[in-house]
């Protein structure tokens, strides 16, 4: 008995440490990055918003025993918003990101990969506005929509034997969201605000040439057994110019927290900044500029 329980621990140990080398050596396939929040900064109707946001999961190139690792997303948002009614809103987006991650690429290592990626999503919603102070300095908003779009990714590196491969992975994506958000205002052209979201995400229609253990190996296997739910909390704030009252800089950070029982590889950040058009207003300036 006091033979065979130390080998039971040597084995272990060794189990143990086989499976860190292997998480270790793991590669992600991220089959969902998150989108800037569409926030438009409405208190009446007619109001709206055209913003251009440059998004980025503020991540790149980094050196880990003289290995290069990259693990980098890069896009665009842009959205619409336009107040149809005193309390009533539509918003439109296009979501849009070429993403890159790696492995390393050491003869041995069981999961050597370069993954790029391509995701394109069209949005649309309707919603609803209320201001909760006299002022309108307070507000509160809640839009729902749906959304249309293809994820795909391709996959080249080599395995254990050091084979070289090229895979791809290409599935359609419907989402489903309901925001709520809480929005002050200051008399400087200036909005903070907190929004809470929540994705409903449906894979579709997957086209792949990975084998079935490739694809349990990767967290991919059960893409289309159920939809994934996501919480994304982000905090946007607009910033404008008093005599470009049409005109205001967005920054904006937010985050994404699978919330399913069923795990897939996803990206948890997004930062965004860009331009917002009020173009109601910047129209009604250039005729007033025009007429002076």
């Amino acid at each position: 008995m006091r033979t065979a329980f130390p080998l039971l621990l040597i084995r272990r140990m060794l189990c143990i440490a086989y499976c860190l080398v292997l998480f270790s050596c793991y590669t992600p396939r991220y089959v969902y990055s998150p989108s800037a929040h569409n926030v438009p900064v409405l208190v009446k109707k007619g109001d709206s918003k055209l913003a251009i946001n440059l998004s980025s999961n503020l991540s790149g190139k980094s050196t880990d025993n003289n290995v290069v690792k990259i693990n980098k997303g890069r896009g665009i948002d842009i959205q619409g918003a336009y107040a149809v009614a005193k309390k009533w809103a539509v918003q439109l987006a296009y979501f849009h990101r070429t993403e890159k991650n790696n492995g390393n690429f050491d003869i041995g290592n069981l999961d050597s990969a370069e993954i790029n990626y391509k995701r394109n999503l069209t949005e649309f919603g309707i919603g609803y506005f209320k201001s909760l102070s006299s002022n309108s300095r307070a507000v509160f908003q809640a839009f729902g929509g749906v959304g249309f779009g293809k994820f795909s990714f391709t996959d080249k590196g080599r395995d254990q034997n050091n084979v070289f491969h090229n895979n791809y992975h290409n599935v359609s994506v419907t989402k489903v969201y309901l925001q709520p958000a809480f929005m002050v205002r200051s008399k400087r052209n200036f909005a903070f605000s907190l929004s809470s979201r929540f994705s409903l995400i449906y894979f579709s229609k997957i086209h792949t040439d990975y084998t079935t253990p490739e694809l349990s190996n990767y967290k991919l296997d059960s893409l289309s057994y159920s939809p994934r739910l996501f919480w994304e909390p982000a905090i946007v704030n607009t910033f404008g110019f008093k005599k470009l009252p049409g005109l205001q800089l967005e920054f904006q950070m937010g985050m994404a927290s699978l919330a399913s029982r069923r795990f897939i590889d996803y990206r948890a950040f997004n930062f965004s900044a860009g331009l917002l058009f009020d173009l109601p207003k910047l129209f009604a300036l250039t005729r007033h500029s025009s007429k002076n």
